[in-house]
């Protein structure tokens, strides 16, 4: 063979071969479109399970988002890219629903689809003691009367 055939003859069956493998081996891209009923509730259990769902609403949010991939309303490419951004953006964060939920309602509205994602409730990430109807209870109030009284002003050092 010459020089230059050999070379050719190498790409051209590294090409053949990457023609020839299945979309899964390339990890993430697969297409959930085309899964039956299990396979879909088992990409739902993978995506909480990466995405580190705890509240009810948030496995309500990933429940909501996959059917909506099930039904076609909304593409898979949407939901693996938004979980992607999380992943690489915010590596060594503990809660990656957090920023999923946000970049999936920013991409959807850039594809003009922000009606398909479904709402979500902000309110269960209150830190403040508040429960949801907003009141304190009067030791917490107790609480945060008594910090406000020790913070450090210029005039105190």
């Amino acid at each position: 063979m010459t020089d230059i055939a050999r070379p050719s003859l190498l790409l051209i069956t590294c090409l053949a071969i990457s023609l020839t493998m299945p979309m899964g081996c390339f990890g993430d891209d697969f297409l959930p479109e085309s899964f039956t009923n299990t396979q879909f509730a088992e990409y739902e259990r993978k995506l909480n399970a990466l995405l580190k769902t705890r509240a009810d609403e948030e496995k309500k949010f990933v429940n909501q988002i996959v059917m909506q991939v099930k039904l076609g309303k909304i593409p898979s490419r949407l939901v693996s890219t938004s979980y992607q951004w999380g992943r690489t953006k915010r590596p060594n964060t503990n809660y990656p629903f957090i920023y999923f939920e946000k970049v999936i309602r920013i991409q959807a509205k850039a594809m003009k689809l922000e009606k398909e994602i479904p709402a979500f409730d902000y309110s269960i990430y209150k830190s403040d003691g508040q429960s949801k109807s907003g009141s304190k209870s009067a030791a917490n109030q107790d609480a945060t009367t008594k910090r406000s009284l020790f913070k450090l002003r210029p005039n105190n050092r």
